[in-house]
């Protein structure tokens, strides 16, 4: 394929295996536009107290915007049934949706899970910016 009839996303669209782009910026000097994408993932854990006793895994949203918390509380609660942690159990089981933002560019290569689009690798340097991760529990296995 041309790289020259890569495709770069528009504001709004999801691109497998990077994210949602959020924002299109020009940093000066010297001129660069820099793409910021948003990523979204899903952390299960195991609570003792509210203190963390066990990570038991990250998903991404690989399979289109969403599925990470989709699958893992499908997993959780599936997790949870296995080895009996219900919601009057001491150790609470629960999934927390991290959503995360970062700067791109685009480089001179099709994006490998989303043909026709240009791939981008991240840029460092300008992070401070953007805000912080947010981690909001989406599922408890005490509600």
């Amino acid at each position: 394929m041309n790289n020259q009839s890569l495709v770069i996303p528009e504001v709004g669209q999801f691109l497998r295996h990077i994210g949602k782009l959020v924002s299109i910026e020009t940093i000066q000097p010297p001129p660069e536009t820099h793409y910021i994408f948003e990523d979204i993932e899903a952390r299960g854990e195991l609570r003792l107290n509210g203190e963390v006793i066990k990570h038991l895994g990250t998903l991404s949203d690989f399979f289109g915007l969403g599925t990470s918390v989709k699958n893992a509380i499908k997993e959780m609660k599936e997790y949870c049934q296995q080895i009996g942690i219900t919601k009057n159990s001491d150790v609470e089981a629960v999934v927390i949706r991290v959503v995360s933002q970062f700067r791109t560019k685009p480089i001179e290569r099709e994006n490998f899970y989303a043909k026709g689009y240009s791939d981008f690798e991240r840029v460092n340097r300008w992070d401070g910016d953007l805000p912080e991760p947010t981690e909001t529990i989406v599922w408890s296995s005490k509600e």
